[in-house]
């Protein structure tokens, strides 16, 4: 009641202890004379049942000392056969008993003058364990297959990109954009690595103040970015796989990215909070930096769009809290012009986009120009277009509908439709015989609420307002991957490129790594002969 009941909580400092003492303990003592009963009385039937397995005493302590080592090994985390592990825990109790524990038990009772210097000795040990490095971090990513050739159009490989900040962090590159511009090929990715910190501390919630743990899960995020020559002839071979025109691509963290207010955009985001009243813990969800860029070229110049928790810059009470007074920050679109990649320190500001709301988590958003004027799709259904300014003003022009999503959200409601990477013009009739007119190549998923799957496919759209949805492939073969044991395993595309008759579709793997889905123009069009194209 103490522990469970709020209204009998008490406020002053070691209540919780003093609980322990002043009434758990002495509960625990009757319980305990009661089983083992009194000396002039036998013994219970529980206690008398129980004592044939007095045996077991011996090993109690490697039980004990050594259960959630046991656990650490099991093969399958969290997914534990309560028998077998039982067999498996006093299996390996016994072992531990009979050739560690006991043996030093014989030894430490007959060197009674011996046994004073292992304290020294252990002691000693601990502080030179502490100077050994720390193990290196294995990027190597074995569950993840390198490349995969689908056929003599298609290959899926991870792109290499050289990351060597990220690699001493233990950082993943993950979520990569393309943008061919004159003569070179630029690429984004986002880096990405998580920490959990947990301390306990005095809580100052809606519901009063109060001792609490607190669980910090922290995603470190930042862009980083780099730019190499485009070789033509590496593009045209890349569907084949024997070339990768980007193995080892040097990226550099972009560094200039700055807020409105001229801060780095670094660290001084909001956050969301979940109170778990049952247990007084407080979990906080921290994003350390921008994630998920995307780049398009308007009038000669590079813009980039990504996705980050809103900057506060020292002052918290911009933050957004919920009703019940706990910050519940959602994820806003922001937008900066003019990037130079070759000088990533160069200050640069990002502005939020306007259109939309802050209540709610903006983000996948698919940019494109026309005629030198930037333009998002908003949402894939209905099809929205919003026309944006440098400085992040914005505005919705234009709303389609393509029938075929239309019927996938009004039959699976459980299916948010959502947008990935940027959108592409593509005027090559002879390579999509399925859409013989210029158009705009973009990307979609559909995620399923329900299991937390991902499903990409690619779409077109019209070359001219009102930018009407006209066609819907199949389903991409993308590599997937799980971003912790046993969870769910999913990809993310995150970019898109056409360079004569190729196609590159860029994307994370399992929040672990960066790859690329390459194939033909060809190839891609041939995704898209079951979806008759709609008439604008």
């Amino acid at each position: 009641l103490v522990f469970s009941v709020q209204e009998f909580q008490a406020r002053a400092w070691g209540y919780k202890l003093s609980a322990r003492i002043s009434v758990l303990l002495p509960f625990q003592a009757m319980i305990l004379f009661g089983l083992a009963g009194l000396p002039s009385l036998p013994l219970p039937m529980f206690s008398y049942a129980f004592s044939k397995m007095d045996f077991l005493e011996n090993y109690s302590y490697c039980v004990y000392v050594f259960q959630f080592l046991c656990y650490a090994v099991w093969p399958q985390t969290g997914l534990v056969n309560l028998a077998l592990f039982l067999v498996w825990t006093y299996a390996s109790a016994f072992l531990i008993a009979r050739c560690i524990q006991q043996p030093i038990q014989k030894w430490w009772a007959s060197h009674p003058k011996g046994r004073l210097v292992v304290p020294f000795v252990l002691g000693a040990a601990l502080v030179g364990f502490s100077f050994l490095p720390d193990p290196a971090y294995d990027g190597s990513l074995p569950d993840i297959p390198a490349q995969m050739v689908i056929d003599n159009q298609t290959v899926d490989l991870r792109l290499q990109l050289h990351d060597p900040e990220g690699h001493r962090l233990g950082a993943s590159v993950i979520n990569p954009s393309i943008l061919l511009k004159d003569g070179a090929v630029v690429v984004v990715a986002r880096r990405h690595r998580r920490e959990t910190k947990q301390r306990s501390a005095v809580y100052n919630g809606p519901e009063g103040s109060g001792d609490a743990v607190v669980i910090d899960q922290i995603w470190h995020s930042e862009i980083i970015m780099g730019s190499t020559a485009m070789d033509s002839i590496a593009w045209a071979k890349w569907p084949t796989g024997t070339s990768n025109p980007l193995d080892m691509l040097p990226m550099t963290s972009w560094s200039g990215l700055r807020t409105p207010r001229g801060q780095q955009w670094k660290e001084d985001l909001c956050w969301a909070e979940t109170w778990i009243s049952s247990n007084n813990t407080l979990i906080r969800h921290i994003v350390t930096g921008p994630e998920d860029p995307k780049m398009v070229e308007q009038a000669g110049s590079i813009v980039v769009a990504f996705d980050s928790k809103p900057p506060h810059g020292g002052d918290t009470s911009t933050c957004r809290k919920n009703q019940q007074g706990f910050h519940d920050s959602v994820t806003q679109m922001y937008m900066s012009t003019g990037v130079l990649v070759a000088q990533p320190s160069n200050p640069m500001v990002g502005y939020r986009l306007s259109y939309g709301h802050s209540d709610v988590a903006e983000k996948n958003w698919i940019p494109f120009t026309y005629q030198n004027s930037l333009y998002f799709v908003y949402a894939p259904m209905p099809h929205v277009i919003v026309g944006a300014q440098m400085d992040g003003a914005s505005e919705k022009l234009y709303s389609t509908t393509f029938r075929p999503l239309q019927r996938i959200a009004q039959e699976s409601p459980h299916i948010s439709i959502r947008g990935s990477a940027q959108a592409v013009f593509v005027n090559n009739t002879e390579a999509t015989p399925s859409l013989a007119r210029p158009h705009y190549l973009a990307l979609l998923h559909l995620f399923d609420r329900s299991t937390g799957r991902y499903a990409h496919h690619a779409y077109r759209f019209g070359a001219e307002p009102p930018f009407m949805m006209l066609q819907m492939s199949t389903q991409l073969p993308l590599s997937e991957a799980a971003a912790v044991p046993n969870g769910v395993k999913f990809a993310f595309a995150s970019g898109l490129a056409v360079a004569g008759n190729t196609v590159v579709i860029t994307y994370g793997a399992g929040d672990r790594d960066a790859r690329a889905l390459v194939m033909t123009l060809e190839k891609l069009d041939e995704m898209f002969k079951c979806s008759s194209y709609a008439e604008e």
